[in-house]
């Protein structure tokens, strides 16, 4: 598990050029609505959730809050008081400390805003939804109060045309044939994602990578699952109703190469779930956050959910704020990555109606966003929602996998299979199993997974266009010109630079805007340094020429050739000389 620096010791790391420059400006909340009665036919009947306003040192005392730097949160305690609330808690069980830690850094990654968890309250109200609704609009009416939501009831984001079980064989007939001729979308380009150009790395197949699947149900054990590399079980009861879903989803990810059944992308990953019980308390920001508690940096978890607010169709979960305060969290504090659903909606992201909460530039949790196309023709499936959120696409219809039991049934849960999974949830596996292939081979070449943000735009710049002239559902992973841009990065050379020449640490790092490279060269000759980016793209030649035996220094301002600003991230410097290379990380936090 991680260890989480004290929040001091963290700043005097982090801020080693001054002040870093914080936009306080985008801390945008969502959903600002008048609610009523009606709007929650798919929300809880009882329990909503109070964020209090960034910079509150409230704290609850009985059922009353009281800041103890002495802010007014009378408006607020009137308004609990007044609907007869039966229950106040701390939605997040960790303490406060850590919280404002994960807080910190993630603002220094991000330069925007963050989220103050230990700000986040659920609350328990009897009289069905129209209390809900009346309690959420009095405390979004104080000045004390960020945002309070209700709480949604999540469903699973999957769509597929419903079939009888095959009939199940007899024992003696009950060997379970190699359907991977049928999974299209593992091999080739531009149909596949092209699995076994990155099972041909070191850690290709996920080695040394954990994943944890947040849905309903799971057959857990099923034949063509390694158990001895599950790890982690945790969340509500399991509902057996959606065990098919659950199953279908692990095998696109951990499906073992076996000769039998299905191949997922990623069988040598660690996998774990936790589950969610549908309109039953604890709820979906709790299981989020244990997912999380369970992961390290580089991990993957997957969000196979989703929710309907007012006025809308199926939605993406990080709509209600409290969702997207743990998913930014993950990505942005802990580096872990999250995979989200888009969503079955048929919907435009982009449209005016959302206030702006999917768009990155206003609103970024950090997770990979994945909408589903058609296996062959690569447009958008009609169900899928579309928009410039989307970073990738997948197949949305037509998947061979684990579950259901509709292609084949061996006569038990654990021998069943389908070929027709699909919706975003059968495209968002497919990402899920990419990105830890693609993390296995980051630390099998580089020693360290990719930060969440640089996988998904990796993922995004090397991906196969999408076909679709109306809606926008982002490329279609390409994993061989993915993998290619880590191992060009970080391939090692054939002998130590260190002959010839040694390149040090910059300092400071991480550094806001420039830092100091230093190199030593033993003996004269050319020597070229440059700098690319996590993804393996060129950013910019800090030298290219002659140089003399000796110790030799230059500045890097933070820019681009062309003189542009580069954004916060993991940054490459490489050093060429003598016939050798050497790379060196680091870090740029604005």
């Amino acid at each position: 598990m991680r260890r989480i620096l004290p929040l001091a010791l963290f700043l005097s790391l982090v801020i080693a050029d001054g002040v870093l420059a914080l936009d306080t400006a985008t801390r945008v909340v969502s959903p600002l609505h008048n609610w009523q009665a009606a709007d929650l036919a798919r929300f809880d009947t009882e329990w909503l959730h109070v964020k209090l306003v960034e910079g509150s040192d409230a704290s609850l005392q009985g059922s009353r809050f009281v800041d103890m730097n002495g802010a007014d949160l009378s408006p607020v305690n009137e308004a609990l008081a007044a609907a007869g609330v039966t229950q106040i808690r701390p939605t997040f069980v960790h303490d406060r400390e850590t919280l404002r830690a994960w807080k910190a850094a993630g603002e220094a990654r991000s330069g925007v805003t963050g989220p103050d968890l230990s700000l986040w309250f659920d609350v328990r109200v009897e009289g069905g939804h129209a209390a809900v609704a009346g309690l959420v609009n009095a405390l979004n009416a104080a000045d004390a109060v960020e945002i309070a939501h209700p709480v949604a009831i999540p469903e699973t984001a999957v769509l597929r045309a419903e079939r009888e079980l095959a009939a199940p064989l007899s024992p003696r007939e009950a060997l379970t044939p190699d359907f991977t001729s049928q999974q299209d979308y593992l091999y080739d380009p531009p149909v596949g994602l092209d699995a076994p150009a990155v099972w041909a790395h070191p850690g290709g197949r996920g080695a040394s990578m954990k994943f944890i699947d947040v849905e309903l149900a799971w057959t857990e054990d099923h034949e063509d699952f390694d158990t001895g590399n599950y790890f982690y079980h945790g969340g509500a009861t399991e509902d057996p109703g959606y065990e098919p879903h659950g199953t279908a989803v692990l095998g696109e990810v951990i499906g073992q190469d076996n000769g039998f059944g299905i191949t997922g992308f990623a069988g040598d990953t660690q996998y774990g779930v936790v589950a969610v019980t549908v309109a039953e308390w604890p709820n979906v920001p709790h299981y989020f956050q244990e997912a999380v508690d369970n992961l390290d940096p580089g991990d993957v978890w997957l969000i196979e959910l989703q929710m309907y607010p007012p006025n809308h169709t199926a939605t993406p979960m990080e709509w209600l704020q409290v969702n997207y305060d743990v998913i930014w969290t993950s990505c942005w504090a802990l580096e872990i990555v999250c995979v989200e659903a888009g969503a079955n909606g048929s919907q435009d992201l982009d449209d005016p109606s959302w206030g702006g909460v999917f768009d990155r530039s206003i609103r970024d949790s950090g997770a990979i966003m994945v909408g589903a196309g058609t296996p062959y023709g690569r447009v958008a499936e009609w169900f899928t929602n579309w928009g410039s959120r989307m970073d990738v696409h997948a197949w949305g219809s037509a998947i061979v996998t684990t579950g259901y039991g509709d292609l084949y049934n061996g006569g038990s849960l654990q021998t069943r299979y389908t070929d027709e999974f699909g919706g975003t949830s059968g495209a968002s596996p497919m990402v899920t199993g990419s990105a830890l292939c693609l993390q296995g081979i980051a630390k099998a070449q580089r020693g360290e997974p990719l930060a969440p943000v640089d996988l998904r735009a990796l993922l995004h710049d090397t991906g196969v266009p999408h076909l679709d002239p109306t809606k926008e559902i982002g490329p279609r992973p390409d994993l061989a010109a993915a993998a290619e841009q880590i191992v060009d990065l970080t391939a090692a050379p054939e002998t130590p630079l260190a002959t010839a020449a040694l390149l040090h640490q910059n300092l400071p790092n991480p550094f806001n805007p420039r830092t100091t490279i230093r190199f030593e060269l033993a003996t004269a000759g050319h020597a070229e340094l440059a700098i690319f980016d996590a993804a393996g793209r060129h950013v910019a030649t800090l030298l290219n020429g002659e140089y003399p035996v000796g110790e030799h220094e230059l500045i890097w301002q933070g820019r681009d050739d062309e003189g542009r600003p580069v954004g916060s991230g993991i940054y490459f410097y490489r050093l060429e000389a003598a016939s050798r290379s050497e790379t060196r990380k680091m870090i740029l936090l604005k």
